[in-house]
């Protein structure tokens, strides 16, 4: 990279992927700052920075409500390099279109954009897939890749939503999100707990506080899973109350329960230590 370029990364990340992503990016830029999202945007300005990124994951088909109020309260240098990373399962969606419509706002344009397929890790509903000790080490290959382009500073035309997401999403997804605020009813914490205080100092959007050393849900989750991936414990678990249920009965929500067996996932390269850090310089 060119002496005296300053480069910021923001990244949104419950159980590492996307901060793997952001990291390894970093590493190849060099001079880098990555930040999480759950930092105040007007104490992270980007308004002089000459390599600005975005890494997120994709929930309901698109970046969650979280991510875009925070790139949209962000000041940005609309003559930055900007290149956005989503780290997807599987379906992208409009991701890359609602962050380059909110760049677009700021006089800002997304010069790159990359799906990078990750460990789909949802546990509540489903056991991580595809199987972590194949996806994960395809998933690096294309980090690599895709740093290489970055570094380079490539531009490119972005993936966008296919016709088939854009005829489903407005019938499917908006009962969802309608419900996404309630969603961490569900959580209940068992007698397991040690009051480490991890699930609250690691989730992203400050979600969980601690009370009389026990963790509290405020209903402001994003289901990223962090609290239950990374818990020493396996303290936390979910079911979901009957009144919830009955809002939005779907074959979906009666499969969200998290047996005391099913396996949980977080990024190999990532600690809950790492995730605790909210700003992170990387020469």
């Amino acid at each position: 990279m060119q002496s005296g370029m300053k480069n910021r990364i923001y990244y949104f990340s419950g159980t590492g992927n996307s901060m793997r992503v952001a990291t390894v990016i970093a590493q190849t830029l060099g001079n880098t700052e990555i930040i999480s999202m759950r930092c105040n945007p007007s104490d992270v300005s980007a308004a002089d920075w000459d390599i600005v990124g975005f890494i997120f994951p994709v929930y309901h088909w698109t970046i969650c409500e979280a991510i875009q109020k925070f790139i949209s309260e962000l000041e940005i240098n609309p003559n930055a390099y900007i290149f956005a990373v989503s780290t997807p399962s599987f379906i992208n969606g409009f991701s890359f279109e609602v962050l380059d419509k909110l760049l677009k706002e700021k006089g800002a344009r997304l010069q790159y954009g990359k799906r990078i397929f990750s460990v789909a890790n949802l546990c509540i509903v489903y056991p991580p897939f595809p199987f972590p000790k194949l996806r994960v080490p395809a998933t690096e290959r294309k980090i690599a890749k895709v740093s290489s382009m970055i570094h380079k500073k490539v531009t490119n035309t972005y993936a966008k939503a296919g016709w088939l997401t854009r005829l489903i999403y407005p019938k499917m997804m908006p009962k969802y999100l309608a419900i996404q605020a309630e969603v961490d009813k569900g959580f209940f914490v068992s007698d397991d707990c040690i009051s480490c205080g991890i699930c609250s100092k690691i989730c992203p959007k400050k979600n969980i506080t601690m009370e009389n050393l026990h963790p509290v849900f405020l209903h402001n989750c994003s289901c990223c899973m962090a609290c239950v991936s990374f818990c020493p414990k396996k303290a936390i678990k979910y079911h979901l109350p009957p009144e919830q249920l009955e809002k939005i009965n779907t074959p979906f929500m009666r499969m969200m329960k998290l047996p005391d067996k099913r396996k949980r996932y977080h990024n190999p390269y990532i600690s809950a230590n790492d995730l605790m850090i909210d700003k992170k310089y990387i020469d």
